[in-house]
Formats: C-alpha cells, sequence, structure tokens
C-alpha cells in the first residue's frame, strides 16, 4: 500500500513513500492516449470528416497541455528532492536503569528504559526473567513520570541473588514495534535466564504475514471503493444502475472493512510478539486501542459506517437524483474520502520526523490520487469498456476521455507527491542497495517498466481513428489492457504495503554515505610497563547505532593484551550517559562493540578504561562530533 504509489498507498505510502512515484508515470500514458478525437456528429458530419484535419491542428493544443503539465511537474519533483529532509529511524535506546551489566548490591524498585522519541506501550512492553527463567514484574509497563519517552515496570519483592534479563518491545513513532534486552545482576553474577524465547521475543512470523495481507486489503478496498464511486458519481450516474459497478463499489467498502478489522485484531499480537492464539485477546485488543495507530483503526471503522450509509444510497437513490443533489453526495463523499486517507497518513511514516505539517497532506494526497487512478481503472474495465449495459459505445468513448483528464492530473500529483515522500525516506542513493526499503522502491520501479508498456498500449489503441464505417477503437482489447494494468497495479500496492512495515532508509543511507572517524590518546597506568595507546574508531559517527572498535597498543605501537578494557558513551552538554557499552574482544588488545547507540547528534565523549594489573588503570577521554 504502500503502500507509508500506487504506491500509494500509502503512507502511507502508502508512506510509503516514494515508491509510488512509479506508478504514477504509468497512469500518464494512460490518460495522455485517452484524449482520442470527439467522433463527430453523426447527422452532420461524415465520420471521416475529423481524421481528413490537419494533425497539427488537431494535437497541438493537447501537447502543448501536456507539456507545460510535465514541466511544472518535473519541477515540483526537483523541488521535493532538494527540500526532502531525512525522516526519524525508529526508536533507539538512551539509557536502562539499571545500566546494562551492572552489578547492584539490593534489588530495584523498578526497571526503565529511555529512548530517542515517544514510544507506546503495548501488553508485555517491559518483561523480567530471574535466573531460574520465571517473571518478576509487578504489573504492566507504564510511562515513568508520564514521560512518553520511556518505559517503566515495577518489580516484585524479595528477588534473589542472580542476573536478570530485561526484555522490551515497544512502538516506535511511525508505528513499527522495536525491541531489545539487557541484563543486570543482583549479589553476584549467574548465568542469564531468558525464559527461553520469550525475552526480546521476535514475534509470531505467520503473524506479521497476515498483518501485512490486512494492511493491503484495506488499501485495495479503499481504492476500489473510492475511485468506482468517484467515476459513477462524476463522470456516469446513468450507470448506478448497472449491476457490476455496484457490485465493485460495495466490494470495495467489504473488503476495506475486512481489512481494517482485520488488522485492528492484529496489530496487537505483531506489536506485542504474540502468536494467533492472543489475537482475540481482550487486554491485547485494550492496550492496541490505546495506541497511536489504533485508534486511527479504531476511527477508521466509524467513517466506514458513514460511508456504507452513503454508498446504499448511491446504489439505490443516484440515477433519479438531479444535478444539485448529485454535487451535494459529490462533496459529502470526498470528505469522507479524505478522512480516510488521514486514519492511514496519520499512523504511519508521514505522521513522523520532521516535517510532518507538509508530509502529512502530501500523503493524503498521495492516497487519493492513487485510488482516483486505480479504482477508475477498475470501474471503467468493469462497467464502461465491457461493450455491453446502460452506456452506447460513443458514450462509454466520452467517459473514457472526461476520466483521462482527471486521470492525467492524478498522475501529476503521485509522481510530486511520491517523489517528495520517497526521497523523504530515502535521501541518498547508496540506500537503495543496501536497505531493504531501497530494494523494495527497485521492485516497484521494475513494475513501473511494465506499467509504461502497457500504459503506452492502451494510447496506441485509444488514438487510433475511426474505420470508414465509424467505428470506433476496439473497446474489447482496450479492456484487456487496461485490465493488465490493474492486476499490475496490485501487485505495487503489495509491495507498497511492505514499505510501510519497513524502516525508513535514511538514517542507513546516511551511515553507509559517512565515513568512520578514528581518534587516540596515550595512557598510562603507573605500573611497569603499564603505558601506550588507545586508538578508537567509530563508525559512521552518526545518529544511531555505530560500530566502536578500540585498540590498546604497547610502547611500540603493537597491540597488547590487557586483563580488562571497558567503555562508555556521554554527552555533557544534555547530561546524557555515562552509556555504558559491551565489548568482545576480537583479537589481543582489539576489542568491539557492534550496538553503541548514540541517540542524539552532539560532541560526544568516548571514555576507555584500561587495566593493566589488578589495581592499576587508567581512563583516557576521547571527542567525537556525532552528525544526524
Amino acid at each position: 500500500m504502500s503502500g507509508r504509489g500506487t504506491a500509494a498507498a500509502g503512507t502511507g505510502t502508502v508512506g510509503a513513500g516514494a515508491a509510488v512515484t512509479t506508478v504514477a508515470t504509468t497512469a500518464a500514458f494512460t490518460a495522455a492516449g485517452a484524449t482520442a478525437p470527439t467522433p463527430p456528429p453523426r447527422a452532420t458530419r461524415h465520420p471521416t470528416s475529423l481524421r481528413r484535419r490537419p494533425t497539427s491542428l488537431r494535437r497541438r493544443p493537447t501537447s502543448l497541455r501536456h507539456r507545460l503539465v510535465a514541466l511544472l511537474t518535473a519541477a515540483l519533483c526537483l523541488w521535493a528532492v532538494a527540500a526532502a529532509p531525512s525522516a526519524s529511524a525508529h526508536a533507539t535506546v538512551v539509557s536502562t536503569d539499571p545500566a546494562d551489566g551492572a552489578l547492584l548490591a539490593t534489588a530495584p524498585a523498578r526497571v526503565t528504559v529511555t529512548y530517542s522519541e515517544a514510544v507506546e506501550l503495548q501488553l508485555g512492553a517491559l518483561r523480567v526473567f530471574a535466573p531460574d527463567g520465571s517473571q518478576v514484574e509487578a504489573g504492566s509497563a507504564e510511562h515513568l513520570n508520564g514521560k512518553p519517552e520511556t518505559a517503566s515496570v515495577p518489580l516484585k519483592g524479595n528477588l534473589k541473588n542472580g542476573t536478570y534479563v530485561v526484555s522490551w518491545r515497544v512502538i516506535s513513532a511511525d508505528s513499527h514495534p522495536v525491541r531489545g534486552a539487557w541484563t543486570f545482576s543482583i549479589g553476584t553474577p549467574s548465568a542469564p535466564n531468558s525464559g527461553g524465547a520469550e525475552a526480546a521475543p521476535g514475534g509470531d512470523r505467520t503473524v506479521g504475514v497476515a498483518f501485512g495481507v490486512a494492511r493491503w486489503l484495506a488499501y485495495v478496498g479503499f481504492a476500489v471503493m473510492g475511485g468506482g464511486a468517484f467515476l459513477l458519481i462524476a463522470f456516469a450516474p446513468k450507470l448506478a444502475g448497472d449491476v457490476r459497478l455496484r457490485r465493485l463499489i460495495g466490494g470495495g467498502w467489504f473488503v476495506l472493512l475486512l481489512g481494517t478489522v482485520a488488522a485492528l485484531l492484529l496489530q496487537g499480537a505483531y506489536a506485542g510478539g504474540f502468536g494467533f492464539g492472543r489475537v482475540f485477546d481482550v487486554d491485547v485488543l485494550r492496550a492496541t486501542l490505546h495506541t497511536r495507530l489504533g485508534r486511527a483503526l479504531a476511527w477508521r471503522l466509524i467513517l466506514l459506517g458513514a460511508v456504507g450509509v452513503l454508498v446504499s444510497w448511491i446504489a439505490t437513490r443516484l440515477t433519479e437524483a438531479v444535478v444539485r443533489t448529485r454535487q451535494v453526495v459529490g462533496a459529502a463523499a470526498a470528505a469522507l474520502a479524505v478522512a480516510l486517507a488521514v486514519t492511514w497518513s496519520i499512523a504511519d511514516h508521514s505522521g513522523t520526523g520532521s516535517q510532518v505539517a507538509l508530509a502529512l497532506p502530501a500523503d493524503v494526497l498521495h492516497l487519493l490520487a492513487m485510488a482516483t487512478w486505480v479504482g477508475g481503472l477498475t470501474a471503467l474495465t468493469v462497467a464502461v469498456l465491457g461493450g455491453t449495459g446502460e452506456l452506447e459505445p460513443d458514450e462509454r468513448l466520452t467517459v473514457v476521455r472526461r476520466f483521462s483528464t482527471t486521470a492525467f492530473v492524478a498522475v501529476c500529483v503521485l509522481a510530486t507527491t511520491g517523489v517528495y515522500q520517497g526521497w523523504r525516506q530515502v535521501r541518498h542513493w547508496d540506500a537503495l542497495f543496501d536497505t531493504d526499503y531501497g530494494r523494495l522502491l527497485i521492485i516497484k520501479s521494475s513494475c513501473f517498466l511494465v506499467l509504461i508498456a502497457l500504459g503506452y498500449l492502451a494510447r496506441r489503441i485509444l488514438a487510433a481513428p475511426r474505420s470508414e464505417e465509424g467505428q470506433p477503437p476496439d473497446l474489447a482489447r482496450l479492456r484487456r489492457s487496461v485490465a493488465a494494468e490493474f492486476g499490475l497495479a496490485l501487485v505495487v500496492l503489495a509491495v507498497t504495503a511492505l514499505l510501510v512495515e519497513s524502516q525508513p532508509a535514511a538514517s542507513s543511507a546516511a551511515k553507509t554515505a559517512s565515513k568512520p572517524v578514528s581518534l587516540s590518546s596515550p595512557f598510562d597506568t603507573g605500573s611497569a610497563n603499564g603505558s601506550g595507546t588507545v586508538n578508537v574508531t567509530l563508525d559512521p559517527a552518526r545518529v544511531g547505532q555505530d560500530q566502536l572498535h578500540i585498540y590498546v597498543l604497547d610502547k611500540n605501537g603493537v597491540q597488547e593484551s590487557v586483563p580488562e578494557v571497558t567503555a562508555s558513551l556521554a554527552l555533557p552538554a544534555q547530561q546524557l550517559g555515562p552509556l555504558p557499552v559491551k565489548l568482545d574482544l576480537a583479537g589481543p588488545g582489539h576489542y568491539t562493540s557492534a550496538d553503541a547507540v548514540l541517540p542524539v547528534a552532539g560532541k560526544w565523549q568516548v571514555l576507555v578504561t584500561v587495566r593493566t594489573t589488578d589495581i592499576d588503570q587508567a581512563t583516557v577521554i576521547l571527542n567525537v562530533d556525532v552528525s544526524k
């Protein structure tokens, strides 16, 4: 959906975002080709008279219009590329209490973790496992002192000595679950027991797949229902009695309802890392309704009640309604469509990060343009190009021609908003190849090439001149081409649904584009042979998860094994830290950490303590600039 292209989806793009741009341009071909010559009146003009008009007179205005719109679209796209900021990544840990690896003399009353952004807490957001594997929380996780960037849970009394494992799984600002774990010890350390797979649960993969399918169904239902209703009200109210179009719009409403209900039920189990057994759990559902995505889904269900009434009225009363009534109904339908689109955008990538005031309406427009184009193509295939029904051949061509202008505008909106949202999430070319998000965009681009070919075929069919007998273009062939285009659009919507669930590539791309920072400092513990140099490499020295390499060298510059090396990170300007960093021995005098988390930009300190004997040690401080 989402696609967070048809990408539409969305965004939500579906925000998704940028991927949708690929699908968008395809419609341009269909739209441009749909401006076929208007058939002349049968009684006053020979069927071939229009073909005798000079080509330059017939096509110059259309060509000029398309060039102007293309130029404007290109300018907007270039502006989006230049102006789009990087979006925020998922929430990362700033600090934990107790600290990771801490040895405490007495048991703490609670455990707390602080994140880089506000998080939402699902059932089981914090779990604490004793050395015997039992859980020792005394309640549910909550925001400590009302601070939304924290998660805290009280512990039971009389905790035994040993090592405890704390696993956490929360929902970041873009509605995606993130997880992790840390340990602390009371009295004396012991072998940690995570209670099996319960520690930092990755979740049931089947639940994740089902949740993605539910979101895809919602995108498809919204597009089919919205686009079909738009075509019916705006261009072909005479088709209100066509059972095929009525079933299409009603079926779209039902699919959207089904996808929304399924997403609401599955969201709790997906975010909490549970299996299908907890899908209908009342406690899980209650926790889901307190999250941003849960509230958005609940509002969508309420809106679908009003939409159902409107769809029923269209199916039974539109044919006999006067123009003024149709205008009022159309305005109400447009308002409901905008409100439904907001329920996607507000809970996905567009609703968080920088420039939300611009990204949110852009994503809403993206979704509406997707529904207009994809749903309109579906309605054309089913009810207009079928060759039978309420419309005569010339009337069907008139509807196609009128819809083509709207489709062309929708394509321009898709292209502009899609490029903006895509670059907002990616920002760097390297991210297209080095991240899952970027690779999904490449898949959408491949689909786009096929859509271009289908759009060009539709253009050739519509542009074909009438025969000497005045026969219109081959509508059956056109219908097959448009149906194939819609089928491929469904694939793009599926990729969009995956994009919505993928982490934006902006932060990953920034890391790929940056270079590691290396620093060194002498140390002297005061003992014999207790002096040397500490070399530190931080890669890529940007906000988020970095790799830390520490090398201990002797006086001769040779890597030296020492009894112990510890490290921590601090940001004095914001009173953060010291945050302990867990080091792994990679070789003699070489220590590494693959998960050194730097939550914010600024001048950080890397504190390295080198112990050369049982009592002799020294700490060096190295300053490094961490950028966004």
